[in-house]
């Protein structure tokens, strides 16, 4: 269900986000509970990308229009991220049990700050909302 309230978009955007990060919390939660499972494979929940598809459709792309701004992008490719991290730190069990403790606790921390983001985010926009609607 897509939230769109006087033409904003926002309260929908931030509304999906929450919802992925609680999803990808509750796998991150199962992996973690499975550790010891064998033959357990990690799930994983890489909303992201369907949200940037879906943005995408809504919205024009950012347009930089000073040399000094940043690219949407950011990351330049030869510098390491939390997804590479996470792969280096993946190994392969005997059991076939394919959760990577380290890893996920890597996961679980960036998904309880991405999720205080959105919440921060959707908070914020309420209050401008209210603000406006107040005078």
């Amino acid at each position: 269900m897509a939230l769109n309230y006087f033409g904003d978009n926002t309260l929908g955007t931030a509304h999906a986000w929450l919802q992925g990060l609680s999803r990808r919390s509750q796998a991150i939660s199962d992996n973690i509970a499975n550790i010891d499972t064998p033959g357990y494979v990690a799930k994983e929940v890489p909303f992201e990308t369907e949200l940037r598809r879906q943005l995408g459709r809504f919205g024009s792309p950012m347009a930089a229009t000073d040399p000094r701004h940043f690219s949407a992008g950011g990351r330049s490719a030869n510098q390491l991220g939390v997804q590479q991290a996470a792969q280096l730190l993946s190994s392969s069990r005997r059991d076939g049990n394919s959760v990577d403790i380290d890893a996920e606790m890597i996961e679980l921390a960036e998904t309880q700050m991405r999720y205080q983001a959105a919440g921060s985010a959707l908070s914020n926009r309420i209050d401008i909302l209210r603000t406006v609607i107040r005078g």
